[in-house]
């Protein structure tokens, strides 16, 4: 069978258009990650993904990201891409501005810049602090800024807050919301926490083997006693299609 992948980045003057993911194919040998899924992000839309282990959101987001080849299908995103892994990655050796501005390397001014970011994740008076001091949600947040800093149209989000503890985590998912709201770039979460998802995401999907089984609108829906009812029910379906619960 031919293989037949387009990856195409807009022109600058297009980068608000949406992301568009069009009879997308993967497979690691015999085993089909992919299938045929199709997908439409809009610009400034913050869409959740949710899924067992294996069913392809992270071959998903890693494709999004250009950091892995489709067998086919067309995948249309802005020039303009970042993403933030569960870990944080930072490099140990350099400084926390330079771990920020290493995202805008070259570019005139990336030290401000760098600042800046970090005045937005609450670490500006972290700049010049070691990787190895800060705690896991303040590491998390440099990894937040990094992102920033390439003022992104596109962000990827790779269980980001996995590995914090509920306080951080809590906190994080609303500085995350906070900045999405303000810089409103397209946004896609991959998380395995249905709350979260609820609670974040304009839009909540469901994988399994390589398809889009489940979309529903979550905008409206917040941790007000008046949603409530709401809250619940799609919570209980949202663990329904997951397998989760009668």
């Amino acid at each position: 069978m031919t293989s037949s992948t387009t990856l195409r980045q807009e022109s600058v003057r297009e980068t608000r258009a949406p992301v568009e993911v069009r009879g997308l194919h993967r497979a690691y040998g015999a085993r089909q990650v992919i299938r045929g899924l199709d997908l439409r992000v809009q610009a400034g839309e913050f869409l959740c993904l949710l899924g067992p282990s294996g069913c392809g959101k992270t071959t998903l987001l890693r494709t999004l990201a250009g950091l892995d080849a489709a067998d086919a299908g067309e995948v249309d995103v802005p020039t303009q891409v970042a993403i933030v892994f569960q870990e944080p990655r930072l490099l140990p050796w350099k400084r926390v501005d330079f771990n920020v501005r290493f995202g805008v390397a070259g570019t005139r001014g990336a030290r401000a810049q760098a600042l800046a970011a970090l005045e937005e994740v609450g670490l500006a008076d972290h700049a010049d602090a070691w990787p190895g001091t800060l705690s896991g949600g303040q590491a998390q947040r440099v990894a937040l800024a990094r992102a920033l800093v390439r003022e992104p149209h596109l962000l990827l989000l790779d269980e980001p807050f996995a590995a914090l503890d509920a306080l951080t985590r809590i906190r994080m998912q609303a500085l995350v919301r906070e900045l999405v709201d303000r810089h409103r770039p397209a946004t896609v979460l991959v998380t395995h926490d249905v709350e979260e998802a609820i609670l974040l995401g304009d839009r909540v999907l469901v994988m399994a083997e390589g398809r889009i089984v489940r979309d529903s609108d979550t905008t409206g829906i917040t941790r007000d006693a008046a949603d409530a009812v709401a809250l619940d029910v799609l919570r209980r379906d949202l663990l329904r299609e997951l397998g989760v619960g009668g």
